[in-house]
Parts: structure tokens; C-alpha cells; sequence
């Protein structure tokens, strides 16, 4: 059944792998609609299933630390869809949150669109999915203490550095 996310027991990995998926299969990076149609469904319902385990985890969690999440499949595929459209942008996940550099001034307005948000102390554009009634506040880590936390896996449109799980 489960062809490209074999491996993945979390929304972190799924994200990972689709993103690898996304690289190497969507159309705009010479892959074809269909594959990318196929990576998109069972994206989807595998999404379904490890975000159903998360907020079940998170009702059983009375510490705090593990959080339900109201994100869909399709927020992270539309991002991921947006930006591939673009050229040289070199984007980079961690844990959710995707970081985007290379040549962005071009793709300004692009990327406002898209809901990314300019980080003026990183020097890099950002997207991640803003979950209902949580905030973000402005961190003092820099990129290589997030990378060291949370894992890194980085993609441009040009070249392609996989070191994410097997697509």
C-alpha cells in the first residue's frame, strides 16, 4: 500500500520524506502529475493517521510536552508547491518549520504570499503552520543551535542535498 512513507512514524519524518518526494517527483523539477498525485493522496493519509496518533498522545500527555496539532496534509503540500516554483531558493526543514535563503529578493512578494515571514537575525525567510490560539516568539537561537536540535534536510531547485529518511 504504502509506497513512498514506508518509514515514517511521525509528522516530523513524513514531512521529511515528502519533501524528498517532492524534489524528485514534482513536475516542476521534471517529474509527472500523476506520481505527484499518487506522493499527495498517500501523503495525505498517512498525514491523517500519525496526526490522529499525535493528538492522542497529546490527550494522554500530562506533562504538556507532547501538543495536538489542527494542521492539514494539504497546508504543508501547498507550500512545499509554491515554492518549488521558484527558482533559486534553497529550502531547508527543521523539524517543521521550513527556512528559506538563496536568492529570495526576486521572490519577495512570492514568498509573502505564501505566508513565509522574514528573519531578520537569521537572514532567511521562514514558514511553519500556526496552530489556533499558539504564538511564536522571537528566539535568540542561532540556525546551526536549530539545526542541532531539531535535524536539517536541505533542498534548492538547482542541486539537490538529501539527507533526509528514503523517499
Amino acid at each position: 500500500m504504502t509506497t513512498y512513507f514506508i518509514n515514517c512514524k511521525t509528522l516530523d519524518e513524513l514531512k521529511k520524506s515528502y519533501k524528498a518526494a517532492a524534489m524528485k517527483y514534482h513536475p516542476d523539477m521534471g517529474g509527472d502529475t500523476a506520481t505527484m498525485q499518487a506522493i499527495n493522496a498517500e501523503y495525505e493519509a498517512r498525514f491523517e493517521v500519525l496526526k490522529r496518533s499525535q493528538n492522542t498522545q497529546a490527550a494522554e500527555d500530562t506533562t504538556g510536552r507532547t501538543k495536538a496539532t489542527t494542521e492539514s496534509a494539504g497546508d504543508f503540500i501547498r507550500i512545499i508547491d509554491q515554492l518549488l516554483k521558484l527558482d533559486g531558493l534553497e529550502i531547508e526543514l527543521c523539524g517543521r518549520w521550513l527556512w528559506i535563503g538563496g536568492n529570495t529578493k526576486q521572490h519577495k512578494e512570492a514568498l509573502k504570499a505564501a505566508g513565509c515571514r522574514w528573519s531578520s537575525t537569521k537572514k532567511l525567510w521562514n514558514w511553519h503552520f500556526a496552530e489556533d490560539g499558539s504564538h511564536w516568539h522571537r528566539g535568540c537561537k542561532t540556525m546551526a543551535q536549530i539545526r542541532s536540535k531539531y535535524g536539517s534536510t536541505t533542498f534548492s531547485r538547482d542541486a539537490t542535498r538529501n539527507d533526509a529518511l528514503p523517499a
